[in-house]
């Protein structure tokens, strides 16, 4: 028996688990398939143990051989992988971040997707004793242009023909430059709203967002927790880490 990282007691066979764990995120994070020697060099492990860990990854086909005899992951592993996100729904992977963003900055938050020209609110958090509940209602429809939640989507699937003024079309460059947008006061008066894009595999798939009091907090911090829950939805999904483009 051994102690985990918690304090707990666990079973020491619960370490060739954690093993071949360990094996399956190496050859997934290697651009190019691992021999033996490698696999246990970077492991740390001996290597008739990774011999025996390969061999059960293998059998299963969470692992495959090429032609070199070198290891890479197998179609299992896609097969695990593609079920996750057929069920992990948008909804379900901002659960967890909007109520972490409720508890850490005391706001609404909420998550909306594009229908048309227009924003669906999907999903929200309110505080315990909160005030800014007016933006967000469940189902609520709002035009996408005249919402942090809609523009930053907008950043990133384009903005409809209709909408290409200069103001708009600097609004969703300026988004693309710093990964979130602002709605100061264009829903409600005296209401600031934050949003950052969600990613799945397929791109944008909607968009996190709180509302605050205007000038009650720093847009730079607020922006800054919104960005971090938006990129580890995106991670949930299977989107790409869409950092911003400093570069234009």
């Amino acid at each position: 028996m051994e102690e985990s990282g918690f304090g707990a007691v666990m079973p020491t066979g619960n370490r060739s688990v954690s093993r071949a764990l360990d094996i399956l995120e190496l050859l997934a994070g290697s651009e190019r398939p691992l021999g033996l020697a490698e696999v246990a060099k970077r492991l740390d492990l001996p290597k008739t143990s990774a011999l025996s860990l390969l061999r059960a990854l293998l059998s299963r086909s969470f692992a495959a051989l090429d032609e070199e005899g070198r290891y890479t992951l197998g179609l299992r592993s896609f097969e695990v992988g593609s079920v996750y996100l057929q069920r992990m729904t948008p909804v379900r992977a901002v659960e967890t971040e909007l109520r972490v963003l409720t508890v850490e900055l005391l706001v609404t938050s909420h998550f909306a997707i594009l229908q048309g020209n227009d924003v669906v609110y999907l999903a929200k958090h309110d505080p315990p004793q909160g005030v800014v509940r007016l933006a967000s209602s469940l189902g609520a429809r709002l035009p996408a242009i005249s919402t942090a939640v809609g523009l930053a989507q907008l950043a990133h699937t384009g903005l409809p023909p209709e909408a290409r003024t200069a103001r708009l079309l600097e609004q969703v460059e300026q988004v693309r430059l710093t990964g979130y947008a602002t709605d100061d006061g264009g829903t409600v008066h005296g209401i600031q709203c934050v949003a950052a894009p969600v990613f799945d595999a397929g791109g944008c798939c909607g968009a996190i967002g709180i509302s605050h009091l205007q000038g009650g907090q720093e847009t730079a911090v607020v922006a800054s927790a919104v960005c971090n829950a938006a990129q580890r939805a995106s991670a949930v999904l299977g989107g790409a880490r869409v950092l911003p483009d400093t570069a234009t």
